[in-house]
């Protein structure tokens, strides 16, 4: 008889206390680069609460905890206004914005009420084919085998938050493919259908782009439909050195909870992102 696996909560632990002994490991060499100028922090989520013991996924406390430091500590801005203030002139100081992509239910279900009661601005990035039924949920595959099975907003639930005046909208393409593997062609029909989409939905015709897993490609393609396009690598933007469709995001994780998180919004460079990414590159 085959061992049985360990229950997810087990496996999630286990896994996340041995990524805590990672970024302990790298503090000191990433302390060192350290960037101190002022600038915009845009910060990724994906699910909060769903169980799925995937770094994607944060606890509900967890989350609860980083916004109410957010708000405490930091002055949180709508993403729009902060890219203004980026490529309009210097930062006297750090600015952070929330974006969230894909658009999972639980962010209108768990993210949403804590947002709303901390009155905190966000983003939301949505894989509009998702949304419409048309493609699977944009996750690893396996992923969703475990936890709370992951489902798309409803167009009601957009609504009701970017009524609010608090959530603002963008594009994450139509089906989540990869921009860096698609003809130029394939990748504006990517952004055609998404803007479409959003435009009939919502009325909203979006000027921020979030590249799907963070990956820039097609960036000339991008540009003639959007005003600013984020990516991934984790730094923090930087007046007179941010590119418009290049610009930075940082991901938070589940093994982040509060201590690393802040180490991020202190301007340390989180080098194990880039060692997560590359052991999961093909052929590693």
């Amino acid at each position: 008889m085959a061992p049985r696996r360990p229950p997810v909560n087990v496996r999630f632990a286990a896994v996340t206390a041995a990524k805590k002994g990672v970024k302990l490991a790298l503090l000191a060499p990433a302390a060192a680069r350290r960037t101190t100028e002022p600038g915009l922090f845009v910060l990724i989520y994906h699910r909060v609460g769903g169980g799925q013991g995937q770094e994607m996924d944060l606890r509900l406390g967890t989350f609860r905890r980083q916004m109410e430091w957010l708000s405490a500590n930091t002055e949180v801005v709508p993403l729009a206004e902060g890219l203004d203030k980026l490529t309009g002139g210097s930062f006297e100081r750090d600015r952070v914005a929330v974006t969230f992509d894909d658009g999972y239910a639980d962010v209108f279900t768990r993210a949403w009420p804590v947002l709303r009661d901390l009155a905190l601005p966000a983003t939301l990035f949505l894989a509009t084919g998702f949304m419409e039924g048309e493609s699977p949920a944009p996750i690893r595959p396996g992923a969703g085998d475990r936890g709370e099975r992951p489902r798309a907003l409803g167009w009601d639930q957009v609504g009701e938050m970017a009524a609010s005046g608090l959530v603002a909208l963008g594009s994450h393409t139509h089906t989540h493919r990869d921009l860096d593997r698609l003809s130029s062609a394939d990748a504006a029909g990517e952004c055609e259908r998404s803007n479409e989409v959003l435009r009939s939905r919502t009325g909203v015709r979006p000027d921020v782009f979030a590249y799907p897993r963070a990956v820039i490609g097609n960036e000339a393609v991008v540009a003639e439909r959007y005003r600013w396009a984020v990516g991934g690598d984790g730094t923090k933007n930087v007046p007179g050195h941010a590119e418009p469709h290049r610009l930075s995001r940082t991901p938070v994780r589940a093994s982040d909870g509060l201590f690393f998180f802040r180490r991020r919004l202190d301007g340390i460079a989180p080098l194990e992102d880039r060692l997560y990414d590359r052991l999961r590159r093909p052929g590693r």
